[in-house]
């Protein structure tokens, strides 16, 4: 489940929820202390940039590329309600951010995931499209699509450097 999520670029189990329970100790007036635990906490300065490296490695449009290519039409507005709370997620944690972008403050791995993403997001389209093609021919045997579809599985997992 979790390796599917990362395919897709929504890498949900990695920020759903965190996003919720920020924003309830933010609106419930606690900003400050949040601020505070992310200037001085190192646990909690580290989570929030496991997050902001999550962040990073998802990509809204090839999730929902994904979505309507490959879900019925009737479960897109689930993928738009996830997309839309990933994008809240990203706000809360910048809003908690000392100064600057996400991952500013490791730039190395901010790079390292920058010089990926152009390699790993042509897997991700292809990988759609053979997806959509082995659903398609399901009944038949294609050794060579399920091999290339392997191969795109294997070369998207490399390019997040953090799954299956």
């Amino acid at each position: 489940w979790i390796f599917a999520w990362t395919q897709n670029r929504l890498m949900l189990p990695a920020w759903l929820g965190a996003h919720k329970g920020l924003q309830q100790a933010i609106d419930d007036g606690h900003k400050a202390v949040l601020d505070e635990m992310s200037r001085q906490w190192p646990f909690f300065r580290t989570r929030l940039e496991m997050l902001e490296m999550v962040f990073l490695k998802a990509d809204l449009w090839l999730a929902e590329y994904y979505d309507t290519r490959l879900v019925p039409t009737e479960l897109w507005a689930l993928g738009k309600q996830l997309r839309q709370e990933l994008s809240d997620s990203i706000q809360v944690v910048l809003e908690l951010r000392p100064q600057g972008d996400l991952l500013d403050d490791q730039p190395w791995i901010k790079e390292s995931i920058k010089l990926r993403n152009p390699y790993t997001d042509p897997l991700n389209v292809l990988q759609v499209e053979l997806l959509g093609r082995s659903r398609n021919h399901a009944e038949t045997l294609h050794p060579e699509l399920d091999q290339a579809l392997m191969v795109t599985i294997a070369g998207i997992a490399a390019g997040m450097r953090n799954t299956g």
